[in-house]
């Protein structure tokens, strides 16, 4: 039993986002899907899911042909789709939102809350037995691994057959990813099989029984579970030598200049940093457990929230006002994590939202220059390879590496040299091999520009590729500098976890 695509065309004007796909997805495997930033695979499984209409080919499920021209036509033979970016309503509470559409209600329409919360509680026991969420709380409130479950169990809430996982552990801790892992897994015993999108080629090749890949649309190979290595899969997603895919490290001393950003004294929340400097430059990276505090270390030097103590100075002058524009002015970008909520707007398109930051560029007394918008949006997508068909794209029908470079680009954009500190926030989640390379790139072009590039991670690896030198936190408080000539996973875990000499 299985859906099977044939000959799959998607052309959008200007692109052909698909050419000729064939594959076949069965309800009893876990079944990856990888390629290159661009490659079609969220265009391939938006036409699985019914987002998308294919310009030819057809879907059969099951040996007959059926037409997928809508996610509920998808739903109605047995195909659910949780997207990377997530659907969550965050004010609703877990069982609202695994019951929302579906809730049981009087006779005139009163809702049954406590029938709600009963059949969400089935519904999350039924398919994860053994897993414990606190269904009453909004999901705002509650860790990523918890609301992923949530998302997976509301899909599979009807008849499904075959749920498609994009990027599902893409924000996840460590601990998190292990317990979604086993999840995953155990699906296909249970009669649904799983389409599975990731860009870490580790957990593709661990989880799935077979893997696609696709490359510049079109299926260049399906590998069995006993012969797909990320070796071989990275050199067909690439069409490289596996031995030319390894990045630049960061090992090489930065030619570092002036201070360009000092904090001093800051107190938020737990977090406590006496004094801290960032260098024209410099690529420095902060790492750390859960909760250590480098994430939040990273936001408070933008957005001030919860600052109690401490001075941030730009240039040698101390930043007045608290807003986030006060930042700005004094020349600090940030690029957040979970672009999608805190960068970009899905519905916008990507010269509208290219130009968010500075959208008085391209006008002059007032009157919006459409040739001059026009210009500059090219401009900043041909500075960083944003594959888009036209400007006009809409910003949800790209993939996760091309969201992610418009999130930098909005920066960039009508900017000059205005932003001498750069700060990322897990700067390459949901973003594949190919894209982390680009975007490295560009950190790396920012900082010989003069720019302080500071990132915070949760992917050692990747700092140990981009960064001059790392700080690690460990409940609230930054240890020792760790320079790039020292820099090894077993140096950085014994920093993290507080083992240190």
């Amino acid at each position: 039993m299985s859906v099977h695509l044939s000959r799959i065309v998607m052309e959008f004007p200007g692109t052909r986002a698909l050419d000729g796909v064939d594959a076949e997805f069965r309800f009893d495997e876990v079944h990856g899907l990888v390629g290159e930033n661009g490659a079609g695979k969220s265009t391939f499984v938006n036409v699985l899911g019914g987002s998308l209409r294919p310009t030819r080919g057809a879907v059969s499920v099951n040996g007959t042909n059926v037409t997928l021209d809508s996610p509920r036509a998808a739903l109605s033979h047995g195909i659910a789709h949780v997207s990377q970016e997530g659907s969550l309503v965050p004010s609703l509470s877990g069982a609202e939102n695994i019951m929302l559409g579906a809730e049981p209600r009087l006779a005139l329409g009163i809702m049954r809350r406590g029938a709600l919360k009963g059949q969400a509680q089935a519904l999350l026991a039924e398919w994860f037995p053994g897993v414990e969420i606190d269904l009453g709380r909004p999901v705002i409130d509650l860790p990523m691994a918890d609301r992923k479950v949530i998302e997976i169990v509301r899909a599979l809430r009807g008849d499904i057959r075959l749920l498609i996982l994009d990027e599902p552990t893409a924000t996840l801790e460590a601990k998190e990813k292990r317990q979604l892992w086993e999840i995953i897994r155990s699906l296909p015993s249970k009669g649904v099989g799983v389409v599975l999108i990731s860009h870490f080629l580790s957990e593709v090749v661990a989880l799935s029984d077979r893997i696609t890949v696709l490359r510049d649309g079109r299926h260049v190979g399906t590998l069995d579970r006993d012969t797909a290595t990320e070796a071989v899969l990275t050199d067909l997603m690439l069409r490289r030598d596996t031995g030319s895919v390894v990045a630049e490290t960061g090992a090489e001393a930065a030619r570092t200049g002036p201070v360009v950003l000092r904090a001093k004294g800051i107190e938020a929340g737990a977090v406590r940093v006496a004094d801290f400097a960032l260098r024209a430059g410099e690529i420095t990276g902060l790492i750390g457990l859960t909760g250590a505090g480098h994430f939040g270390f990273a936001r408070t030097l933008y957005t001030r929230l919860g600052l109690t103590a401490g001075e941030i100075v730009v240039d040698g002058q101390p930043v007045a006002g608290r807003g986030v524009r006060a930042m700005q002015r004094a020349g600090v970008a940030l690029v957040p994590d979970h672009r999608m909520e805190n960068a970009l707007a899905g519905d916008g398109t990507v010269a509208e939202n290219l130009s968010m930051v500075h959208p008085d560029f391209a006008a002059s007394g007032g009157v919006l220059s459409r040739r001059r918008e026009r210009a500059e949006s090219q401009r900043v997508i041909d500075l960083l390879n944003v594959k888009t068909p036209h400007q006009r794209q809409l910003i949800r029908n790209l993939s996760g590496g091309n969201k992610q470079k418009v999130s930098i680009g909005k920066w960039l954009y009508g900017a000059g040299n205005r932003y001498r500190v750069l700060i990322f926030i897990e700067p390459t989640e949901g973003v594949d091999i190919g894209a982390k390379r680009e975007i490295y790139a560009h950190m790396r072009r920012l900082a010989a520009e003069g720019a302080a590039v500071l990132i915070a991670s949760s992917d050692l690896g990747e700092i140990a590729q981009v960064c001059h030198r790392a700080i690690p936190f460990v409940h609230g408080l930054p240890g020792a500098d760790i320079a790039a000539a020292d820099f090894s996973e077993t140096r950085f875990i014994t920093a993290i976890t507080g083992d240190a000499a």
